[in-house]
């Protein structure tokens, strides 16, 4: 019997002991960045978060108490890693949840009887879903810090956050993305702490974004359930078109090695424009129309940037809000081609937008808090 038993042992090693417990070692991942709330949404929000070792991951969140929970498993499997992204769906619009992030240590991963490790939890905290019913909302916007750290810090602490539903980053926030470290410590890690883990950012890629050896993975600290960089988010009397506006020079400009496929990626893009803007509902429901979008001028769009002006003119925009050319600019309607404000933040630059069924009051101050132009749009006549 022993020989039969080693050959049954080589070919199914759990065929009589597959119910044995599974290793447990005494030691405890560490959670060294994060959470933050991403694309947050009327039924879903995205949590995010770092850990010191390999782990699988879940969110708890509950109303009254984080007693239900979500996981990111994909085809079956949770995923065992570093970074951690689960998005909680199924939620109520504008409810408030309370929330922590949990992750357990993978010791060794094996076919069978892997070795785990010990669970780390965060501290509850809270987030509050998107709702168009909500008669008035506010967002702060910023755009083009560069990695000066400095910068982002003294515009966020500008920010009412009492009074803030969420933050909009339009883009640029570093010079090209070199490698995670800097993406933690030159943006995320101080976005995190002004967000104090319950507000949710909104990003939009610039061209800058495109750049670096990190580039390619930046959807992986920025997930959009989407799948892509442009998309489109309800709140109160707004409905948000974002845009990404890619690069800003032709595919084939040699500083990009031809590593770049910006004209295919912006032809969809701007059929998806288009699309939305003839059938989506909210288009024509929603009081007002606020796109979001890194350069103003659309980007490098092969000379067909009167194509986009276009579909924004005909979607009946009220306010385009971009950054890009590190100078603040306000292109009233008509004073161009375009039917709607156009606003262009700077660098030091903090744009703070009121949204209520009658009009959107935009107010902009520089990271010292003066005043550099206030001005309110009415809602449109039928």
């Amino acid at each position: 019997m022993r020989p039969t038993l080693c050959l049954l042992a080589v070919l199914s090693p759990c065929i009589w002991a597959q119910n044995e417990p599974f290793p447990v070692h005494e030691t405890r991942p560490l959670i060294v960045n994060g959470p933050y709330l991403l694309a947050p949404a009327e039924d879903s929000v995205t949590v995010v978060w770092m850990t010191d070792t390999p782990c699988h991951s879940k969110v708890l969140y509950g109303v009254e108490s984080p007693n239900r929970e979500a996981d990111h498993a994909e085809h079956g499997l949770l995923p065992i890693g570093l970074r951690h992204a689960v998005r909680v769906t199924g939620l109520e619009a504008g409810q408030t949840y309370r929330y922590r992030v949990v992750s357990t240590r993978v010791v060794k991963m094996k076919s069978y009887w892997p070795e785990m490790g010990l669970q780390a939890e965060s501290p509850i905290y809270s987030f509050t879903t998107l709702d168009r019913k909500k008669p008035a909302v506010s967002f702060s916007a910023i755009t083009d810090t560069h990695e000066d750290t400095a910068r982002l810090t003294g515009l966020t602490k500008r920010i009412d956050w009492a009074g803030t539903d969420f933050l909009v980053h339009l883009g640029d926030a570093f010079h090209g993305i070199e490698s995670e470290e800097a993406i933690w410590s030159k943006f995320l890690d101080p976005v995190t702490k002004a967000l104090a883990f319950i507000r949710p950012l909104l990003f939009v890629r610039g061209n800058h974004e495109a750049r670096g050896p990190g580039a390619r993975s930046l959807a992986d600290y920025v997930p959009l359930p989407e799948g892509r960089f442009y998309y489109a988010r309800d709140h109160g009397p707004v409905h948000f078109v974002v845009l990404d506006t890619g690069e800003d020079k032709d595919d084939s400009t040699n500083v990009y090695a031809r590593l770049n496929r910006f004209k295919s990626y912006r032809e969809e893009e701007l059929a998806w424009f288009d699309r939305h803007v003839r059938s989506e509902r909210r288009m024509t429901e929603a009081p007002f129309r606020v796109l979001l979008m890194h350069a103003p001028n659309w980007g490098w769009t092969d000379n067909q940037g009167a194509k986009w002006t276009e579909v924004a003119n005909r979607g009946k925009f009220d306010l385009a809000i971009s950054g890009h050319t590190h100078r603040f600019a306000h292109t009233l309607p008509g004073q161009k081609d375009n039917a709607y404000h156009q606003l262009v933040l700077g660098p030091e630059n903090l744009a703070r937008v009121d949204a209520s069924e009658g009009e959107l009051r935009v107010a902009v101050t520089t990271r010292e808090g003066e005043a550099v132009e206030s001005f309110t749009i009415a809602k449109r006549g039928p």
